[in-house]
């Protein structure tokens, strides 16, 4: 495997969908939680708002409790003065972690004592493994047949793989890292100048694949 997939850089950036009377802060994890941890999180709300979360590739862990990987968009119902806080784990870090395939977690909610794990984050870490560098580079691929060659694995290796690391597929995560990347920029000039540089055939290919994947159009979500 080449090098440009075999180490990580930085963790993948996540868009937060929040509104007037939604406060969002993140910060980077301690050095020695880094390889694992992309970033520690809270959210506070002041009003009843309905909470729009995407599918990022990634595993959370909040308060006592391991929140999968999202195959599509969810809605959480924040109520005033709620206050979440969470870690969200890179991908392909929660099977270095815990020992088990991401793809058990696909769209679940679990107790962590229900993955039968006593010691605390820190000390999972000290004993764990690298995470595979294979899921960040498919979340930033623009080329599933690219990542195919670089890697040196097979199609069908490359998705088993990933599947194991995310609980998503090569493509599948191509598009949720490009949905990302489209939110963060935004419309800019027009939305079929942002589909040509992102990939898509064209504007309503953009509008309809981050449909599938958030519910609604990049112009609802962002405007």
């Amino acid at each position: 495997m080449v090098a440009a997939v075999t180490s990580l850089g930085q963790p993948p950036s996540v868009v937060f969908l929040g509104g007037s009377g939604v406060r969002y802060a993140e910060w980077p994890p301690p050095p020695a939680l880094a390889p694992w941890v992309g970033r520690l999180w809270e959210v506070r709300a002041t009003r009843p708002f309905d909470l729009r979360i995407l599918p990022d590739g990634c595993v959370d862990i909040i308060g006592g409790r391991v929140i999968g990987p999202f195959s599509a968009a969810t809605v959480a119902r924040l109520q005033p003065g709620s206050v979440a806080r969470g870690v969200r784990l890179r991908p392909g870090a929660f099977p270095a972690l815990f020992g088990m395939p991401a793809s058990e977690l696909l769209d679940a909610r679990l107790p962590l004592a229900e993955l039968s794990v006593e010691r605390s984050l820190a000390d999972l870490a000290a004993a764990a493994r690298p995470p595979d560098p294979l899921a960040e580079a498919a979340l930033r691929s623009r080329d599933v047949r690219g990542l195919v060659r670089v890697s040196g694995y097979s199609a069908r290796q490359l998705r088993r793989r990933l599947m194991a690391a995310t609980g998503h597929g090569p493509k599948r995560l191509e598009r949720i890292g490009r949905m990302h990347a489209v939110l963060r920029a935004g419309r800019g000039e027009s939305w079929s100048r942002t589909a040509a540089e992102h990939g898509y055939f064209d504007e309503a290919h953009l509008a309809n694949d981050v449909r599938d994947l958030a519910g609604a159009t990049p112009h609802a979500l962002v405007g």
